[in-house]
């Protein structure tokens, strides 16, 4: 068993779905959930923080499967993310084999969600 088998934050990834937007289209929306566990490397930081500190803007997430897919939906430290970038298929053998994929923070740069602090 190796490092990429024990990761530490759990996370709810939400399946891609499309939605219809009340004039005849579709925007991204919510699918089925996934609670993974997952490794989180913060890439960047919001420098504009009203509370005096730098808090990362963007994620890189890392497990051994991601059932996610540009504008999936991704609930992480009591905030709402959208997956950024494709996620990507790091190849290797049975045991080194992972995925990754880049999250950004939604909405309120800061702010959490109602009834999460």
């Amino acid at each position: 068993m190796g490092i990429i088998d024990r990761p530490p934050v759990e996370v709810v990834v939400y399946e891609y779905a499309e939605e219809d937007d009340g004039y005849g289209g579709t925007v991204p929306g919510r699918g089925r959930p996934h609670r993974i566990k997952v490794f989180a490397q913060p890439i960047d930081a919001d420098d504009n923080s009203s509370q005096g500190w730098s808090e990362p803007a963007r994620y890189k997430l890392i497990a051994r499967n991601l059932p996610a897919f540009r504008w999936s939906s991704v609930d992480f430290e009591g905030r709402t993310w959208s997956v950024s970038e494709y996620p990507r298929l790091h190849r290797g053998s049975s045991r080194t084999r992972f995925a990754s994929v880049v999250i950004e923070r939604r909405g309120g740069h800061g702010l959490r969600r109602q009834g999460h602090q």
